[in-house]
């Protein structure tokens, strides 16, 4: 089976979100490195520390260029008569599985970020835990959930007779 693409959309909302962080921590590192230069039993340490900060700032960066694009061409959905799959992951690739029939309800988020974008994220709940079919269009957000919800009557009423 061929798994549904996200909408391409996704990708700067991953980028923005994750440019959010790198500024938070840059501010959160950068302004105790500041004020700790200054200090002098801070000076034997300060290429270190420096070197440290420079380290994960780099690696957020790359996180904010490379990893979107290796995590989209990884997310994929299918939607079948009894189960929807999902498959996520960037190095360790993960794939969920959620009978239908374990479905309890479904709704259909927007945070600011893709609410601008015009793309929706699909939640499924059941039982144990929440399960996100994110970056989709608003309209196909809509339909994939009138859809989860009309195979869930269908299988309950089955079950019923």
């Amino acid at each position: 089976m061929e798994y549904n693409k996200l909408d391409k959309r996704i990708l700067i909302s991953w980028r923005i979100s994750r440019l959010i962080r790198l500024i938070i921590i840059a501010v959160v590192i950068g302004i105790p490195l500041f004020f700790l230069s200054k200090a002098d039993f801070f000076q034997p340490f300060k290429h270190y520390a420096y070197m440290g900060a420079g380290l994960i700032l780099l690696y957020k960066l790359f996180g904010l260029f490379i990893y979107p694009a290796i995590e989209y061409r990884q997310w994929g959905y299918i939607i079948t008569d009894d189960r929807v799959e999902i498959r996520h992951g960037i190095f360790f690739v993960g794939n969920t599985i959620v009978p239908i029939v374990r479905i309890q309800h479904i709704t259909v988020s927007q945070g600011p970020i893709i609410r601008k974008l015009g793309i929706s994220v699909v939640n499924i709940h059941t039982a144990s835990g929440q399960f996100s079919i994110e970056g989709i269009s608003t309209d196909e957000a809509d339909s994939i959930a009138e859809n989860l919800r009309g195979k869930l009557y269908k299988r309950l009423d089955a079950q019923e007779n």
